[in-house]
């Protein structure tokens, strides 16, 4: 489980480099054109705008995903725990079962060790 998650934030850190790459790619193509600075500013404006809706886009999908392994980690954390707690009270049931049945040896040893003694 643990590693298929691994796997996928990898492809989403590779997705978000590689849109990253292109933001920087494009800002700097834009700078690099020959074009007046009112023009080069509305462009640089505009890629702006796209790459923060890309950017919003993005952080709603990892947010989701963020909320399916919070919900997946505290699926197998709750079935662990129930695992665990069935296995506590079976402990404690064998546990208090072994006592009452030593503690009935015991009683009888005494009421044995009594009656010699009566008898002596």
């Amino acid at each position: 489980m643990f590693n298929h998650n691994k796997d996928k934030f990898r492809v989403e850190g590779l997705i978000a480099g590689l849109f990253i790459g292109a933001v920087v790619a494009a800002v700097t193509s834009l700078l690099f054109a020959p074009k007046s600075g009112k023009e080069l500013r509305t462009d640089i404006g505009k890629g702006t705008d796209k790459a923060l809706d890309h950017a919003e886009d993005y952080l709603d999908t990892a947010r989701k995903k963020g909320g399916e392994v919070v919900e997946d980690v505290s699926e197998a954390a709750s079935s662990y725990f129930d695992v665990a707690s069935d296995k506590v009270d079976d402990t404690m049931n064998k546990t208090k079962g072994l006592f009452n049945r030593k503690s009935n040896e015991v009683e009888d040893k005494v009421e044995e060790v009594a009656d010699e003694i009566d008898k002596m």
